[in-house]
């Protein structure tokens, strides 16, 4: 198409579509209609842009939308560190003597199962409901509205963990921070997949496992720094901490620009223009009316397989099959052994380590997990999504095996250390591979009309899955449950292996993939492991 005489996307005089195309006639708002004649050479200028430009060339061109990403899933770092923190209070001494009880002189004070499991779940009860309640809010009304209400919310139910004095109140209190939780986990991956170019698409939504490494390093040197007082700031402090986050945020996101893809789905193309240039289009080599173009494109594309946004659409057509990956990619996390990695203190404790090591030990596994995910930034530039996570899963279970052989010897000190440093090798392999390529996966796989309710309905598939695993979990380690302690990663290595069969059936490769070539091969049926060898013409659009 001449460059100089491009068709206006909003007044030209709209012609007929090829027969081939007849049913991708979209009313985009206001009336009007948009053809793939018209926009078809504008998309395909569009999307060539995004496929020909380096990772370097993207940062540079895209500054802005690099930024605005990371405000936004800055977000992440408060359900972070407070999902740390719950988890590893149940080792600190002041905070055991205060809301536990005496079982012994091996032990000392302990929270009971019942109550520790009923602690760690109140708030992924309250997370659930935020999602449900997040998917449909941020479909109607935004990313940006949605991340700043949430904010706002958190602002006000950290009063109910801060006052808490007994174990009931604390319970309701954690139970109201996974309201406004349920929403950031929603809005960062959609938010963050939907701003990046195709270059940095794995790379933004990674730094979403860079924020739960800042809150986890953040949760376990407060707990640290305080591990010898035997007060009770030793654990208001860290309580207290938790509205560090929401006020600069709130300031920061409300300069945020709203998703363009969120604006080409409710009919705004010139607002979704605007945004466009906004994140640094104008400086692209293709025009922002021709990125917005390839999402009216993709949006089209999309409405002829299914027309609506509610949750049900996300169990019809090929988003069913788009909505089982998402979820069993973010559910099964729970089945390779992260979670006995995440309760990383509590086990160093009840596995004969001093306090003052273990807290030591959690501190330095934060780190390196830490490194790790600035590590896969490098990785996800030359690896693909599938290969890492296969990858990861299998060293999983090589780690998990020898967790398990050393628990079946006689326990003394060396082989203590020597199970800690394998429970920091799996935590560094999360952070590795499996932990950002989760994020980047949900963020890729869903639909972008249904993409705020189908990553919401893979994290409560997370959750789902991650409240009975826990609760095992918690038994597993605690005294005054199983005590299996170091034996249970037989459990979890028999897991990871079951899963990495089902992964290398299931799930497909989306590197490289623009949104419109992963919505063709999903409608295609492609199978999994066929994702990355087929060839999409830039012309098609079935």
């Amino acid at each position: 198409m001449s460059t100089t005489q491009q068709p206006d996307l909003y007044n030209d005089d709209k012609k007929d579509l090829s027969p081939d195309h007849a049913e991708h006639v979209e009313h985009v708002g206001d009336g009007e209609k948009v053809t793939n004649e018209d926009i078809l050479a504008e998309a395909m200028v569009g999307e060539a842009a995004e496929h020909s430009m380096g990772v370097w060339e993207a940062v540079r061109t895209y500054k802005w939308a690099v930024f605005w990403s990371l405000a936004m899933s800055m977000c992440i770092v408060m359900e972070a560190y407070d999902n740390a923190l719950l988890g590893n209070l149940m080792a600190q001494p002041a905070f055991r003597e205060r809301f536990g009880t005496y079982v012994g002189e091996t032990s000392g004070y302990v929270i009971s199962a019942p109550w520790q499991t009923g602690l760690t779940q109140a708030p992924i009860v309250g997370c659930i409901i935020g999602v449900i309640i997040t998917g449909e809010v941020a479909t109607k009304w935004g990313y940006k509205k949605s991340a700043l209400g949430a904010l706002v919310i958190m602002n006000l139910v950290i009063f109910a963990t801060f006052f808490a004095e007994s174990l009931p109140v604390l319970l309701v209190g954690e139970f109201l921070c996974g309201l406004p939780w349920g929403a950031f986990i929603v809005v960062a991956p959609s938010y963050a997949s939907e701003v990046a170019p195709l270059p940095l698409r794995g790379i933004l939504t990674i730094w979403i496992q860079v924020c739960w490494c800042i809150g986890q390093f953040f949760a376990s040197g407060v707990l640290y720094a305080l591990e010898s007082r035997n007060d009770k700031w030793a654990y208001k402090i860290p309580f207290a901490l938790q509205w560090v986050w929401p006020l600069p945020l709130m300031a920061m996101i409300s300069f945020a620009p709203e998703s363009p893809w969120w604006l080409v789905r409710a009919g705004r193309l010139e607002d979704a223009e605007d945004v466009v240039e906004r994140l640094g289009g104008n400086h692209s080599r293709a025009s922002p009316k021709d990125t917005v173009a390839t999402m009216v494109r993709t949006n089209a594309i999309e409405m002829a397989e299914t027309a609506g946004t509610t949750y049900a659409d996300c169990f019809k057509g090929t988003d069913l099959r788009r909505t089982w990956i998402t979820c069993f990619i973010h559910s099964f996390a729970n089945f390779t052994g992260l979670l006995l990695s995440n309760l990383g203190t509590y086990f160093f404790t009840v596995a004969g380590l001093p306090s003052k090591q273990a807290f030591a030990l959690g501190l330095g596994t934060t780190g390196i997990q830490f490194v790790a995910v600035l590590g896969s930034w490098w990785l996800s530039t030359r690896a693909g999504r599938r290969s890492m996570y296969l990858g990861g899963l299998a060293f999983n279970i090589v780690v998990l095996g020898l967790i398990g052989t050393l628990a079946c010897l006689k326990q003394t000190t060396p082989i203590l250390w020597a199970q800690g440093v394998l429970l920091i090798l799996i935590s560094f392999q999360w952070g590795f591979t499996m932990g950002p390529i989760t994020y980047t996966t949900i963020g890729e796989t869903s639909s972008v009309r249904l993409r705020a309710k189908t990553v919401g309905l893979s994290r409560d598939a997370y959750y789902l899955s991650y409240i009975p695993l826990s609760i095992i979990n918690s038994y597993m380690l605690n005294p005054t449950g199983w005590n299996m302690v170091g034996k249970s990663a037989w459990v979890w290595c028999g897991t990871a292996t079951c899963l990495w069969i089902l992964c290398y059936f299931e799930f497909p490769e989306f590197k490289d993939r623009s949104f419109r070539e992963i919505d063709i091969l999903f409608h295609r049926h492609v199978p999994a492991r066929r994702f990355k060898s087929i060839k999409v013409d830039e012309s098609v659009d079935e």
